[in-house]
């Protein structure tokens, strides 16, 4: 509440400043004060009509009651119901309950990942890797972003990718991998990591067809 008054006392001020250096000049310019007077009212008027607003709609004896409502709301509702940001806000509060827990930061990178909003989500699979360094999720999804960002695998992503390598059995690293070798021109390296990428493939993966060729050199 005190934080909304303060907000509004400062408004105050500066349409009285304002008001004032209206009048000021009106003067200099040779007005009389007479004269000046419509001007005036129509400062007033307009600040006590702003002031009636924020009283009627802002309510500021309740400050952020509306959002908590909401999330309240939510928090009783089914989560597979929820739209992507209704999703992101449940998962921000949970990340402010739980400052130690990387889960919120690490469902909120996948979630703004697949938005396209692909720097925001390095930043929250950043933030799980700060509260568990070695979640392979993790590395993949800020190494992914990465590439998202940049169009391809910059040697920061590889680097994240064959750190992500050593704590999952994952093909994704290794796919990834291959890639930048391609995009390097290292043929043989590229055929030998797509070859680690179909061993740790499952049986009816879909991109086991296009791994096989690329380990064989069959598809350029």
């Amino acid at each position: 509440m005190w934080s909304s008054l303060a907000v509004l006392l400062v408004a105050a001020l500066i349409c009285a400043a304002a008001a004032y250096w209206v009048l000021r000049a009106y003067r200099r310019a040779g007005g009389g004060a007479s004269s000046a007077q419509p001007a005036l009212i129509a400062c007033g008027v307009t600040a006590l009509a702003t002031l009636a607003i924020y009283l009627a709609i802002g309510r500021p004896e309740l400050a952020d009651a509306p959002y908590e409502a909401r999330l309240e709301a939510l928090r009783h509702r089914d989560p597979t119901t929820y739209t992507a940001d209704e999703a992101l806000a449940i998962l921000s509060e949970t990340a402010i309950a739980n400052p130690r827990d990387p889960a919120p930061h690490f469902y909120s990178g996948g979630i703004l990942l697949d938005l396209g909003r692909a720097e925001e989500a390095a930043r929250a699979f950043d933030a799980a890797l700060r509260r568990a360094p070695e979640d392979a999720n993790a590395m993949l999804g800020l190494a992914r972003a990465i590439v998202q960002i940049e169009g391809r695998v910059t040697p920061e992503a590889l680097a994240i990718f064959q750190q992500a390598a050593s704590y999952t059995n994952d093909p994704a690293p290794w796919i990834y991998q291959a890639m930048a070798a391609m995009e390097e021109g290292r043929d043989a390296d590229a055929r030998r990591l797509w070859r680690e990428a179909l061993s740790r493939m499952a049986h009816d993966d879909s991109r086991r067809e296009m791994a096989a060729e690329m380990s064989t050199g069959l598809r350029q």
